[in-house]
């Protein structure tokens, strides 16, 4: 892939500028990009199929996907002011030699250490219909070499392996869908929705504990993040986070599977729950501990529910 002289910065999905001196003039001015659906995977195991597009022969792919990916290697992203912080487990051991942080709106710092300075570039995201920041997925895979993580890039698919050499992509079965998300059939979705549903149902009454991600208790965004993780499906911590994912709805779309969000006081979008089906959702509440309630009811949820989002799954 050919290096451009641009640099990479990211983010959970929102923030962002564009490319060049005066970076969000720069890139607004352009006509919106083509979008193609991309892969990204981990040791043989698709883990997201995001859309990117090739600006000035590099090809951008959204931030939070490619977390998803670190995330498998259980290296920790978090995003502040412009800034990309990744920690390795155990504080892995980082390759610091002829480092040369170049120049760039944003920052990546690997165990506290600047190891790149990159641009942004800003984009409406087809899955999520939201401003997403991307970022060229060379550079990431620079700052993966200097943790001595294995990925390979073909145009198309993102691997990230933990073998000596890239695994065969023709293994992983890619079959990239140029279709915008909306226009889509369900029927996997609906499946696997499902089976998310009767999962989560097994721990009804399981109590509520605050920042609880387990069997001994759950928190809203806990329990769901808990749920997902069994289907191998990484989802971030917080209800705010994880609105991020996927792509908005109407309530009327609603599958089984899908995420609800309510506003409970406090910060916007604060309470998160799985859609279980005939208007009803299951989640993690502070009074009765996991249990199911109406989407729609009068008396509570009703006038609190904010969004909903089909997450990908």
């Amino acid at each position: 892939m050919k290096k451009a002289l641009v640099s990479l910065c990211a983010s959970t999905v929102c923030a962002g500028v564009g490319i060049a001196a005066s970076p969000v003039a720069a890139f607004a001015s352009l006509k919106p990009p083509n979008m193609t659906e991309k892969v990204l995977a981990f040791n043989q195991k698709i883990v997201s199929k995001p859309y990117g597009f090739v600006y000035k022969g590099t090809t951008y792919l959204p931030i939070w996907y490619m977390m998803q990916a670190l995330d498998k290697l259980k290296i920790r992203s978090t995003w502040a002011a412009h800034s990309w912080s990744l920690t390795p487990p155990g504080k892995g051991k980082l390759n610091t030699g002829n480092v040369k942080a170049g120049s760039g709106s944003g920052s990546i710092y690997v165990n506290g250490q600047l190891v790149q300075r990159v641009n942004q570039v800003t984009a409406r995201d087809p899955n999520s219909g939201r401003q997403t920041t991307y970022m060229p997925v060379w550079y990431i895979m620079q700052v993966l070499q200097r943790l001595h993580v294995n990925s390979k890039w073909n145009g198309t698919a993102w691997q990230v392996y933990t073998s000596s050499q890239a695994p065969s992509v023709g293994n992983l079965d890619i079959q990239p869908n140029t279709r915008h998300p909306a226009s889509r059939s369900l029927p996997s979705i609906s499946s696997l929705g499902q089976q998310i549903v009767h999962y989560a149902e097994k721990f009804i009454g399981t109590p509520y504990r605050y920042g609880g991600t387990s069997r001994d208790g759950f928190d809203c965004s806990g329990f769901v993040q808990y749920v997902f993780k069994h289907f191998d499906i990484s989802l971030p911590r917080t209800a705010a986070e994880q609105a991020r994912v996927g792509r908005t709805i109407s309530s009327s779309s609603l599958q089984p599977g899908d995420l609800v969000f309510f506003d409970t006081g406090g910060p916007t979008l604060s309470h998160v729950g799985i859609y279980v089906g005939s208007g009803k959702f299951i989640s993690a509440t502070t009074s009765d501990g996991v249990q199911i309630a109406n989407v729609h009811d009068p008396y509570y949820w009703g006038s609190r529910f904010e969004l909903a989002t089909a997450p990908g799954v």
